[in-house]
């Protein structure tokens, strides 16, 4: 088991602990669940976890594996959503506010130095930012796709990837675009690391 499934497993047995003192004949009612109905409520759950992780990208849950759960685990649905809530709420702020999301655009221009040449590489990011409503301010949401392309006119850029981190809590996106200059005969591969910056109203640099 990793780490994410210990912490969730650990949170579901945070919980529960007080709900054996609270509703000791409710839990006794999920203990007595059929394989069958098991299979139904595990289903139900793995959508939970779907759902939190699409509206917040930072939370990353895991389901627990089936075969990992303990008897106690065995909630109705209601009770695992409303646990597997509590857990993002440990680490992370409440969920955006879906009708503030907006799509934004933004390029940055970055120099790479190819056998001696400077080049320009310009990276243009799509991004979603959402309203926070507990912070009073926009954050990223996801990137949609980041491009790029040369600027100089000196050579031939091709992108073969890049990677995104978000940070400072949604503030910043960390981004490495990778690719390959081609000029004079002689092919090089770079790295090129940029941040893009969203601002408390939406506007991203």
């Amino acid at each position: 088991m990793n780490v994410k499934n210990a912490l969730l497993s650990t949170a579901l047995g945070a919980v529960l602990t007080v709900s054996l003192v609270n509703g000791a004949s409710a839990e006794s009612k999920e203990n007595s669940l059929t394989q069958n109905q098991k299979n139904k409520y595990y289903k139900q759950y793995s959508v939970i976890i779907d759902t939190i992780n699409k509206d917040h990208p930072e939370a990353d849950l895991e389901l627990v594996t089936k075969k990992d759960f303990k008897k106690s685990d065995w909630v109705t649905p209601k009770s695992f959503k409303r646990i597997a809530e509590d857990r993002v709420g440990l680490e992370f702020e409440p969920s955006f506010n879906v009708s503030a999301k907006a799509a934004v655009s933004k390029s940055k221009t970055k120099t790479i130095n190819a056998q001696g040449t400077s080049v320009g590489i310009a990276i243009t990011g799509l991004f979603d930012t959402a309203l926070r409503e507990s912070a009073g301010r926009q954050f990223f949401s996801d990137v949609n796709s980041v491009k790029s392309k040369d600027t100089s006119s000196k050579g031939k850029w091709t992108q073969s990837g890049y990677s995104t981190v978000m940070i400072d809590g949604g503030r910043t996106y960390d981004i490495s675009v990778g690719g390959k200059f081609s000029s004079n005969g002689v092919i090089s591969t770079h790295n090129i690391p940029v941040e893009f910056y969203c601002s408390e109203t939406g506007v991203v640099s």
